[in-house]
């Protein structure tokens, strides 16, 4: 099923989207546009499965590797997530056990 809708875009941008993307990486506009919100869609499915693994951190339910798990990001990229969100990591005794394992 299909909804139709309108939208405005600045001159520029459609401009661009011409120039750059139609016939070579989309068909239409639609496509751009579809493919455009699915991957913002995407990108807030993960920021926020990021904020929520890095409270879960925080509070101890969790460890890093497990936040790593949880994600799907290796973790130098989840150690990099944390800290961009000022969640640095804990290394205590039961992550040097867990390292060792």
């Amino acid at each position: 099923m299909h909804i139709k809708k309108t939208i405005t875009l600045p001159e520029e941008l459609e401009r661009d989207v011409e120039n750059q993307l139609i016939g070579k990486y989309y068909s239409n506009l639609s496509d751009v546009i579809r493919d455009g919100l699915r991957r913002v869609l995407k990108d807030y499915e993960q920021n926020s499965k990021i904020k929520a693994t890095a409270k879960l951190y925080q509070e101890g339910k969790i460890t890093i590797r497990e936040a790593s798990d949880i994600t799907g990001i290796p973790l130098r990229g989840i150690l990099h997530e944390f800290g961009k969100r000022g969640t640095y990591i804990r290394y205590g005794e039961n992550e040097l056990k867990e390292d060792i394992e």
